[in-house]
């Protein structure tokens, strides 16, 4: 199962950011920390099977294998709207490509749910 986050809120130092500070500023984090003083909040909008994401992977347009396809190896992807452009473009119709379509600001973060994947003792 692959989860989809949206950034849906940001806190710096006691300020709020507004939309046009927020556009402006990439944070490439959605936790607390890094010595930036800055908070991000995101909830999943979406989970997508791991067949569909399979489907979405096959695509011949090497831009979406390249950005999204090493998701078990990293654990975690950002997109931002430049990244969005760019997928939706020759991606399958499915409601992972509506959500990218209409990424303006803010940022999507993709994660792997490794619930239920069986780890093995290593010995450590």
């Amino acid at each position: 199962m692959v989860e989809v986050h949206k950034l849906t809120k940001r806190h710096l130092d006691g300020e709020k950011i507004n939309t046009s500070k927020a556009s402006q500023i990439k944070i490439f984090s959605t936790c607390i920390g890094h010595g930036v003083g800055t908070i991000d909040f995101s909830e999943k909008i979406l989970e997508i099977s791991d067949e569909e994401y399979e489907k979405i992977l096959n695509s011949p347009n090497e831009y979406i294998k390249f950005k999204i396809g090493n998701l078990s190896r990293y654990f975690e992807i950002e997109i931002f709207p430049e990244h969005a452009k760019r997928l939706v473009e020759n991606m399958i119709d499915c409601k992972f490509k509506e959500i990218l379509s209409n990424l303006h600001e803010g940022y999507l973060v993709l994660r792997k749910d490794f619930v239920g994947i069986k780890h093995t003792n290593s010995g450590f």
